[in-house]
């Protein structure tokens, strides 16, 4: 494909680097928020408070897993400790050396260098935050029509985008034990509202046999292709965008995707992603 193509494919396409399952980068990291953009797409950050205020990119309750909190503090919930005991911690070297000396950023260091590059967007999915404090510094630093607020819960969706009028917001739908009823209810009830305050909705896609194989099958996840077709329907009638989150994809199966008019991915794996889709032939 030639430089000029693989140009227009990315502008068909956006994308989200989803972090709590990254296979490319240390999650909620500057560096996690850098390779996305450097790549064309959108990065996400996993947001939650401090005992002092401050909102930082994490997406568990407790440092444990991404990052090199002390014994004291490892188990120790995020909202318990202060700004500053989170800077003790490296957040990339558990990763890859390559990533050592990575902190947790701040949400405000990000909205900074975002505010710096207005071609750049991105996803703020919520865990624990003050909403009032969000939208402020979402204000403060002039980054509203570049967010994209994201949540399983609809109601907090519409407080976001009372609160900054600006802002896209996104929610995000995931199937649990029974995936292909519980999309179904879940978008049935966005649906039933008129989608207030949204501006698109996720689909999670499990794979149909959980082993994470997506290949030499003729659709590979277990919410089926015409229930997509129809929610990308009822989504594009209102104006609104349907993305979704393959946790795995071949190149058949995202193929398939495409193949249906689906223009908004989160994934996992951001470069195996953009070198599939520059094989792919856009109409």
């Amino acid at each position: 494909m030639s430089v000029t193509n693989k140009k227009a494919a990315a502008q068909r396409v956006h994308w989200q680097a989803h972090q709590s399952t990254a296979a490319e980068f240390p999650e909620n990291t500057m560096a996690a928020m850098e390779y996305a953009w450097e790549l064309g797409g959108i990065p996400e950050i996993d947001i939650r408070q401090t005992a002092d205020g401050i909102i930082i990119g994490m997406h568990d309750e407790t440092p444990r897993r991404t990052t090199t909190a002390s014994e004291a503090d490892r188990y120790r919930l995020i909202s318990e400790c202060t700004f500053e005991q989170t800077q003790a911690w490296d957040a990339g070297v558990r990763f890859s050396d390559k990533y050592r000396g990575e902190k947790v950023p701040s949400l405000e260091q990000v909205l900074a260098v975002l505010a710096l590059h207005s071609d750049r967007e991105l996803y703020l999915d919520y865990k624990q935050v003050d909403l009032d404090k969000l939208a402020a510094l979402i204000e403060r630093c002039g980054v509203a029509r570049q967010i994209i607020f994201c949540h399983r819960d609809h109601d907090n969706c519409r407080i976001m985008k009372r609160l900054v009028p600006g802002i896209r917001t996104m929610l995000w739908i995931s199937g649990g034990s029974n995936p292909e009823a519980e999309v179904a209810r879940k978008f049935a009830a966005a649906a039933d509202s008129g989608f207030d305050a949204l501006d698109i909705v996720q689909i999670h896609l499990v794979d149909a046999d959980n082993s994470g194989e997506t290949t030499n099958r003729p659709w590979a996840y277990k919410v089926q292709r015409e229930y997509l077709q129809m929610a990308l329907e009822q989504l594009a009638d209102k104006g609104l965008e349907l993305e979704v989150l393959p946790f795995h994809f071949s190149q058949d199966s995202l193929f398939a995707l495409l193949d249906i008019g689906i223009r908004r991915f989160a994934v996992d794996e951001p470069r195996v992603f953009v070198q599939t889709l520059e094989r792919y032939s856009f109409a």
